[in-house]
């Protein structure tokens, strides 16, 4: 009886919460005919990437048998597995999201894996991926799985980032008994707008900078908030995704609420369970965990982590002159302003109306950063 009650209760749990099995991406791994002296390398390579990329339980992959009739039969009738037409067929037959194709070459005396990932539903390439695999079929294991690991990692970026939905309204912005430069407390009318659900991640900043032709750093923690980011590089990463960095009205709007928040969560005071805070654990957490400290609109790490940048220049006594309707900050400054506290913060300093500043050219460790954009609810953010 107990066992059956336990499979009835995750049964439905299943029905209930069908996103947490839709949210990995469904792929298939396509692998593109080699030259005769790379097919043993190939074929080996191909089984290492499709099973390690299977086990991360990040992906969920078509069968490779399936895969491979598809293909067959789609290149059949086409001019090559690569070109727009045929993979619109080819995805559509496996019904999947991406395909990721999957190539060795032999360049002598050295072997070289590709994998070029494609969205299906817009044939955009959205990543290329190269490995060298050494100059013989003994070596390949080893850097293929370093490939792999690579796709794992970066797996966050094959989706839309979600942003949260913020409708036009009012709220109490500053604190009555805070530290000078968060009063006077003062009304603030702000349009709508939309606010990234997570900090901006370590493998999101990476392709960015890959994109743009940018120093890359070693990888390291893909999952965490991207840190020792300048402001410069905060607001230019923003605005390659058509967003912009939010500005310090509605960053502490989405904080507090309409109805003036302690804290993102509510009053309680924070915890581990709802923070990372107090410099107990040196560093931040990935950007999608600690759920239990997410705002009731769902916007994740609004206290401690890491401190994220916002538009805004500082200065001291600007809520003494600020305007209701979407105020944008000084027109200069000398330092840009953060929000939100760190790792190392106390309570205190993790509170919605305190607010920090820094050097806008230098990042910090500490600080991280996510993005907004305006609109209307309806409209693609």
């Amino acid at each position: 009886l107990p066992m059956a009650y336990f499979i009835a209760c995750l049964l439905t749990l299943i029905a209930a919460f069908p996103s947490l099995a839709q949210q990995r991406p469904r792929i298939a791994v396509v692998e593109v005919e080699p030259d005769h002296s790379a097919r043993e390398v190939s074929s080996y390579a191909h089984s290492l990437l499709e099973e390690k990329l299977s086990r991360s339980g990040v992906f969920s992959l078509v069968e490779r048998s399936h895969v491979k009739e598809v293909v067959e039969e789609v290149a059949f009738q086409q001019s090559g597995i690569t070109d727009s037409a045929t993979i619109t067929e080819i995805g559509t037959h496996l019904n999947v999201e991406k395909l990721f194709f999957a190539q060795v070459h032999r360049l002598r005396p050295d072997y070289k894996l590709t994998v070029k990932i494609v969205d299906v539903a817009t044939n955009e390439i959205l990543r290329v991926e190269e490995q060298d695999l050494g100059t013989k079929a003994d070596q390949v294991k080893i850097p293929t799985l370093r490939l792999a690991q690579r796709l794992i990692d970066s797996a966050l970026l094959l989706e839309p980032v979600e942003m949260m939905f913020f409708p036009a309204g009012q709220f109490r912005m500053g604190s009555t008994g805070g530290a000078p430069d968060e009063q006077p407390e003062h009304e603030v009318a702000l349009s709508p707008f939309y606010l990234d659900k997570y900090e901006v991640s370590a493998v999101a900043l990476r392709a960015y900078r890959e994109a743009t032709g940018l120093r890359v750093s070693p990888r390291k923690n893909p999952d965490h908030p991207a840190t020792m980011v300048s402001w410069t590089e905060a607001y230019d990463f923003c605005s390659w995704l058509d967003k912009r960095l939010p500005t310090e009205a509605e960053w502490e709007y989405a904080a507090k609420g309409s109805e003036g928040r302690s804290y993102p969560w509510g009053e309680n005071p924070p915890t581990r369970s709802l923070a990372r805070f107090g410099g107990l654990q040196k560093g931040p957490v990935a950007v999608h965990t600690t759920p239990a400290g997410a705002t009731p609109q769902g916007v994740f790490h609004l206290a401690g982590n890491v401190a994220e940048w916002v538009q805004d220049w500082w200065q001291p006594g600007y809520y003494a002159t600020s305007p209701l309707q979407d105020p944008q900050g000084p027109e200069t400054g000398d330092y840009k302003i953060f929000r939100g506290g760190s790792w190392s913060d106390s309570a205190v300093e993790i509170r919605p109306t305190v607010r920090g500043f820094h050097n806008m050219s230098k990042g910090a460790g500490y600080i991280g950063f996510r993005c907004a954009k305006s609109g209307e609810s309806g409209g693609a953010p």
